[in-house]
């Protein structure tokens, strides 16, 4: 008679393998967790340190294996490919602050980037390999407008091109997010976001296409769920478009408070650039370029993979303070990317 923890057990085995590269920065936790939901896989998360606070949480969740592995070792992503049936790649271009440089290094993302896709097509030769994922970044609604982009867009849309050159897109979905609501929280004095103000890089009036980090994972997990119906695309994904103006009347009306005036504050361009140079040409393309996610094409593609996103209003609400008043942030950064 076989005990029902071995049953148990084998069930587990039988459930494809998903590895999700950098499994705890913000877009990787979202994944993982989005995954583990489903219920329907073993999630491999990959992190160079398997030690830190985030590593442990995700070590606590169902089905969930937390792995050492690091985008600069090729060795360490083989051995933390093997067996698995899908793969989510994610790099980024930030190599700690250095004055007149800024925090974002093009050639850092390149070189993670290229060894990713080394190690996807080994495991693709393998046999194993069935779907790769890989986060870029939004290219622009106005094609004509699109120099001079950021270099950690273009290191993003190299990467894409390599994946074709070693002929894996024909088993790979590149999502490309737009700007990050996470972006908005800051440190930098009289920018911050709070009650009385909406911290942006662009003008007021400009649209600016917008997305939750979480969110990631609710496109990872539906595209898995249809892995042949959106193999061999790649989409534009955001959650909002809106101006600076009305982003600032978003959170008015989550603060609801005639004593308190909300306002929209534009950073300075040149304290943008000084801070991040990147981030200021990336705000320069916002203006100029713009976003080219189709809104009502994703509402579409939402609806067939059960996706619902998640609106400013919603993720503002979460930062609401217990008064009701003061909006909590979070983030190290002085001035965050995408």
């Amino acid at each position: 008679m076989v005990a029902a923890t071995e049953v148990i057990e084998s069930m587990t085995d039988r459930k494809p393998v998903i590895a999700v590269t950098m499994s705890t920065s913000r877009q990787g936790m979202g994944v993982v967790t989005e995954l583990c939901k489903t219920n329907k896989y073993k999630i491999r998360a990959i992190t160079r340190n398997t030690k830190t606070i985030n590593a442990l949480e995700l070590a606590r969740l169902n089905n969930v294996e937390v792995v050492k592995g690091d985008l600069l070792d090729a060795a360490s992503l083989n051995k933390a490919f093997e067996g698995a049936s899908a793969i989510f790649g994610n790099t980024t271009p930030t190599k700690g602050w250095k004055i007149f440089r800024g925090s974002i290094v093009r050639d850092y993302e390149i070189e993670q980037g290229f060894n990713l896709i080394n190690q996807v097509k080994i495991a693709y030769e393998k046999g194993h390999l069935q779907h790769f994922i890989f986060s870029s970044i939004s290219k622009p609604k106005d094609p004509l407008k699109n120099e001079p982009a950021p270099g950690h867009f273009t290191s993003k849309w190299d990467i894409e091109e390599y994946i074709k050159r070693m002929d894996l897109y024909k088993v790979s979905t590149i999502l490309r997010p737009v700007s990050y609501f996470e972006n908005f929280e800051n440190k930098l004095s009289g920018y911050s976001l709070s009650s009385n103000i909406f911290p942006g890089i662009i003008g007021e009036n400009y649209k600016w296409q917008t997305i939750a980090v979480e969110d990631i994972g609710k496109w990872v997990r539906g595209i898995l769920s249809k892995p042949n119906e959106y193999k061999n695309q790649a989409l534009n994904i955001a959650g909002e478009e809106l101006t600076g103006r009305e982003m600032a009347n978003t959170l008015r009306k989550v603060i609801y408070s005639e004593r308190i005036k909300t306002k929209y504050v534009m950073i300075p361009r040149l304290a943008i650039k000084l801070l991040e140079y990147d981030i200021g040409v990336m705000a320069d393309w916002i203006e100029r370029a713009g976003y080219g996610a189709d809104m009502n094409k994703l509402k579409k593609i939402q609806e067939d993979l059960n996706i619902f996103p998640t609106s400013l209003e919603k993720w503002l609400k979460a930062r609401i303070g217990k008064n009701n008043k003061t909006i909590r942030t979070c983030s190290k950064h002085k001035v965050s990317y995408s």
